[in-house]
């Protein structure tokens, strides 16, 4: 009876830590305070009045590496911070690519960041995302 009792207790122990695991998964990218207020009418901005379009906004986010800023859909913008998970040490900074295909590659390992599926790339940890407020024309990007 003892015995059973044990390996429940471990058993607990083992299911509880995986999950809090899991919990930090986006946490590799340490934090540091970002609050970007811009409108979507400002030229520096217009690409994101479209679907898929993706903005980078420059001596943000962790290490100055940058922000960036994608419309997923009509109704819901995201924001990323720039900084390559696979590369927090050295200063690499995600590029969003050019073709509108949603997605950021850095130009350092080769990573491609699937802003469509809110930052993940294929294999490894996903863009540090952050919080992003949309009313009207006005956008913020803050945590």
């Amino acid at each position: 009876m003892q015995t059973k009792i044990i390996h429940i207790l471990l058993f607990s122990i083992l299911v509880f830590t995986n999950t809090a695991c899991d919990d930090n998964i986006d946490d590799i990218i340490p934090d540091v305070p970002v609050n970007i207020e811009f409108n979507l009418n400002e030229p520096q901005f217009q690409n994101l009045n479209i679907v898929t379009g993706a903005v980078k906004i420059d001596g943000y986010g962790y290490r100055n590496n940058g922000v960036i800023v994608f419309r997923l859909s009509e109704n819901e913008i995201l924001a990323f911070d720039a900084t390559c998970p696979k590369h927090i040490d050295i200063n690499a900074s995600v590029n969003p690519d050019s073709n509108g295909s949603g997605t950021a590659t850095c130009p350092h390992c080769g990573t491609i960041y699937y802003l469509v599926n809110y930052g993940y790339p294929k294999e490894g940890y996903p863009l540090k995302r952050y919080q992003v407020l949309k009313s009207g024309d006005y956008v913020r990007v803050y945590n």
